[in-house]
């Protein structure tokens, strides 16, 4: 078996972090949203940081944007039904987070109590990358959950579970987001 054949089909996707709720608050109400780009940003441990990149299109960055504030959830396996209300649903529309088992930071910022924990943030700064924005942050609390064998959940994890009628849903989302990524993303062939 050669390399190429041993290979993943995409390397990027070994990039793809475990899935995380991303929460911040504004005048309306708390909102927050399904992410898949938070990544370490520090190798002090006295100092941590994240680097959170929220796309655009989402009201959720805006909020961040306003606020100066975010939560991180890392998501657990059991937390899957989190999914459809929070990645395909606009807080624009109304209040996404009714009816979810929801806790707020000191700041006024959503998370979600049966993850894996809750990173409590605020932005150092902000990075426009065109069709995205990623946001530098202190880490001002972990707090992770204390459930006995929690696991973080992964897309592959949720791709088995969701159900056919979700990941036609969430293709189409995905499709849309793309398009306009695409003309607005900063890139060099």
């Amino acid at each position: 078996m050669t390399m190429a054949e041993r290979a993943p089909r995409n390397l990027l996707s070994h990039f793809w972090t475990p899935l995380t709720a991303v929460g911040s608050h504004g005048p309306a109400g708390p909102n927050a949203q399904i992410c898949v780009s938070v990544f370490g940003a520090s190798i002090v441990p006295e100092r941590p940081r994240l680097l959170v990149n929220l796309s655009k299109t989402n009201y959720t960055t805006q909020l961040v944007q306003a606020s100066g504030t975010l939560a991180v959830t890392l998501l657990s396996e059991q937390q899957v039904d989190l999914l459809a209300p929070l990645g395909l649903r606009s807080g624009r529309d109304g209040q996404k987070l009714d009816g979810l088992e929801v806790a707020l930071t000191a700041a006024g910022d959503p998370w979600f109590p049966e993850g894996v924990g809750l990173i409590d943030c605020r932005v150092i700064e902000q990075y426009d990358l065109g069709d995205a924005v990623a946001f530098l942050c202190a880490v001002r609390e972990q707090q992770p959950s204390g459930i006995p064998g929690v696991e973080a959940l992964t897309w592959a994890h949720a791709r088995a579970v969701v159900g056919e009628e979700f990941l036609s849903q969430w293709a189409a989302k995905s499709e849309r987001e793309q398009h306009a990524a695409s003309t607005a993303m900063r890139w060099t062939p």
